[in-house]
């Protein structure tokens, strides 16, 4: 494949916003991520796509799930549900129409509807749009259109992205997180999972995962099928409910784990230190 070199066109800085321009920002904001917000495309259950779209669980989404339009989009929402500083995420949640400058001085008006809006804990609005890596090698024009992205959300107090596999498929951190999602609180659950979340809240904390299993209560889980009796109780060797409420601690942002180097027994369990104001 021919390799193309582009120059995206250099563009005046914007200026500050002004009180009122932030203050109009925020309410555009708050009513794109109201509970009343639907997605502005439907991709119908059943249809036929390429791209493979799927339901992602998320309570993070007012309905209670995103539609990913691809695997990558899941995967990018794997990185998200499992982040405590990201408190909303909405799908095809905005048009908007923007200034795309190309490289010979020519300004063309597109249309843009983003993969995932987000909103955090600071306020902080990010909007992403998720390309695989080769795919994005195929279109010359790319980077103009990211330059006219992130400026037009710029003006709309928001920050642009365009991601790839390159960042969210990292090592080990992905793999991690995906662990950690699988391991996510659900609305049913083993008994005893909010006593032991409450147990390892007051427990003292700078031990490794492996510590905490040995020392804390209910570190099994024990199984039967319905038809079976009582004596047929097995030890699910695969489950371990110590873990699991680890897990769903650092999701709500109550506990650290070391996501740097790949999950085991030997992983750092350390507290979450407040911020100070």
């Amino acid at each position: 494949m021919k390799n193309h070199k582009y120059v995206t066109p250099k563009l005046p800085p914007l200026p500050d916003p002004t009180f009122e321009q932030q203050l109009a920002n925020e309410a555009y904001w708050r009513k794109v991520f109201s509970d009343d917000n639907v997605p502005l495309i439907e991709i119908k259950p059943g249809t036929h796509y390429k791209t493979l779209p799927s339901w992602f669980p998320s309570r993070k989404n007012p309905r209670g799930e995103i539609r990913a339009r691809e695997p990558l989009v899941a995967d990018l929402l794997i990185h998200l549900d499992t982040d405590p500083k990201i408190k909303r995420i909405h799908e095809f949640a905005v048009k908007i129409q923007y200034r795309y400058h190309k490289l010979d001085g020519t300004i063309l008006v597109k249309e843009h509807i983003p993969d995932i809006c987000v909103f955090d804990a600071t306020g902080a609005v990010f909007v992403i749009d998720v390309m695989p890596f080769a795919v994005q090698q195929t279109m010359p024009g790319i980077q103009n259109r990211k330059a006219s992205l992130q400026r037009h959300y710029a003006g709309l107090g928001a920050k642009y992205m365009l991601l790839d596999e390159t960042t969210i498929h990292l090592r080990p951190l992905f793999q991690n997180l995906r662990l950690m999602w699988r391991h996510k609180r659900l609305s049913h659950e083993p008994k005893g999972m909010e006593t032991l979340r409450q147990i390892l809240r007051d427990h003292k904390l700078g031990c490794t995962v492996g510590d905490l299993m040995r020392t804390l209560p209910s570190n099994a889980i024990v199984a039967r099928w319905s038809d079976e009796p009582t004596t047929a109780l097995k030890h699910v060797s695969e489950c371990n409910p110590v873990f699991t409420a680890i897990m769903q601690l650092a999701m709500n942002g109550e506990v650290e784990v070391d996501l740097d180097t790949r999950f085991s027994s030997d992983t750092m369990v350390t507290r979450k230190e407040k911020a100070h104001g």
